[in-house]
């Protein structure tokens, strides 16, 4: 991996000033531990594959936003719904540590509007605010690809602007108008019964504005058609979360590369977070790592523990290619002496990871299979198996299932495309941390395949 850290901007600052501030480093004296072949710096001979933001990938394609919307209006006509109205929103945002929070309008268009319109026929409408003069003008926008079906004349799509930041009734209530939809069946999406959100997260507002204007509109909730239509994933789609795995091992890749007992976990959370910044250009997703519990008890923050010799570091290690997540998972002893049950509690985590690796196939139950998780913990001892088991990849809107955690309904099956990481938690006895051994896994006809390239072992950073 091409190192960046130093490269000086014209104010004399570095790319790492740039993206997460100046850190104090770990100390010197904590350097040359011995580590796995995939870990160390390359020796003589040796190459890296290469991984930066010019070899991700720039956008979508048309035919992959096309192919979407076709489903998404299949799912429109099984529900007899005229036209969707799908805004923007922040769940996802807090739970995930991002500022955008907008999974169902990047998936319709791509682009930062603050809602999108989708009628059974005819174009798709976005309305946007933040961008609209540069869209107005054509004018370049950092970090925003935009392909040629948002010019003027494209047959598929169009922008449309607010008047005002974050004044989206009149916009929808006039486009609702023209098309006459005075008397339609209209899915909302984040209305209600969003995974981890029941109540919705929809504007009080702006849906109360629009409600009024349309006395005689039945408006229902589509959260069940926008959360079914990317739960199995393109090609494409799978190709970019392939990348988005890449990046999540670099992320761990540096982790092993600094993480030692009598380091700081500012200091190692920072260089994560940059080393994952600099392989695809976008923030991480989820960077959560924690010597206090399961990976995510540190709540994504970096904090100024010092790593203690004899504790077990998990982490959710989530980077983003084109705004789509894939976590990937691998707990690492800090030191000596490592707590007693360490080793068998990572080699029974790493055995349940396979024999559930075997297990997925298209057709089959996902509730039998997190039900047959659960079996294999209490044979080791747990008494109330729970946690996610299954954390689906992509914008961080789909369904988390695990013993006793049915998310999506008990009904739910494998279906190839489905991309999720697969991370069986086993509680160490005598430490606050479990081992966790997770990766993210693509379904295929033929069953499941790993998208991540690290060797799945026991690993002691700093003995």
């Amino acid at each position: 991996m091409r190192d960046m850290s130093n490269s000086k901007s014209p104010d004399n600052l570095s790319r790492r000033d740039l993206l997460v501030g100046a850190s104090s480093g770990v100390a010197a004296s904590l350097a040359g531990a011995a580590l796995p072949a995939w870990s160390r710096p390359p020796q003589a001979g040796e190459t890296k594959p290469a991984i930066s933001p010019a070899s991700m990938p720039k956008a979508w394609s048309a035919e992959e936003f096309r192919r979407r919307w076709q489903n998404v209006r299949q799912g429109m006509k099984e529900k007899k719904f005229d036209c969707l109205i799908v805004p923007q929103h922040s769940t996802q945002a807090m739970i995930h540590d991002r500022q955008d929070g907008d999974a169902d309008v990047q998936y319709l268009v791509g682009i930062p509007a603050g809602w999108v319109l989708v009628p059974a026929e005819g174009k798709i409408v976005a309305i946007s605010s933040r961008i609209g003069s540069l869209l107005k003008d054509n004018r370049p926008i950092p970090g925003i690809v935009l392909t040629t079906m948002f010019a003027d004349n494209a047959p598929d799509i169009e922008v449309r602007y607010s008047d005002e930041e974050g004044l989206w009734s009149p916009a929808i209530i006039d486009y609702l108008k023209e098309k006459k939809f005075d008397q339609a069946r209209i899915g909302v999406g984040s209305l209600a019964d969003l995974f981890r959100n029941v109540e919705g997260s929809v504007v009080y507002t702006t849906y109360d504005r629009v409600r009024q204007a349309f006395p005689k509109v039945q408006f229902e909730s589509a959260a069940d058609i926008l959360w079914r239509v990317k739960l199995v994933h393109s090609a494409e789609e799978i190709a970019v979360l392939e990348k988005a795995t890449e990046v999540s091992e670099a992320g761990i890749q540096t982790m092993m590369d600094v993480a030692r007992p009598g380091a700081v976990h500012r200091d190692v959370w920072l260089k994560m977070y940059t080393a994952m910044v600099q392989a695809s250009g976008e923030r991480p997703w989820r960077l959560s790592i924690s010597t206090r519990g399961s990976g995510n008890a540190s709540f994504g923050f970096p904090l100024d523990d010092v790593f203690r010799a004899g504790q077990i570091l998990g982490q959710e290690c989530s980077g983003s290619v084109l705004g789509y997540g894939s976590q990937v998972n691998h707990s690492v002893l800090l030191g000596s002496p490592a707590p007693a049950d360490w080793t068998s509690a990572g080699e029974y985590c790493l055995d349940l990871f396979h024999d559930l690796m075997g297990r997925v196939a298209p057709g089959k139950s996902i509730k039998e299979f997190c039900d047959y998780c659960g079996e294999k913990l209490k044979a080791r001892g747990v008494a109330r198996p729970g946690g996610v088991l299954i954390h689906s990849g992509g914008l961080a809107d789909l369904p988390r299932c695990g013993p006793g955690r049915m998310e999506g309904g008990d009904d739910l099956v494998f279906q190839a495309g489905m991309v999720f990481d697969l991370k069986p938690s086993v509680p160490i006895k005598g430490a606050p941390t479990p081992a966790e051994f997770g990766d993210s896994i693509v379904v295929t006809e033929k069953g499941a395949r790993r998208l991540g390239k690290r060797k799945m072992e026991l690993m002691a950073l700093g003995t």
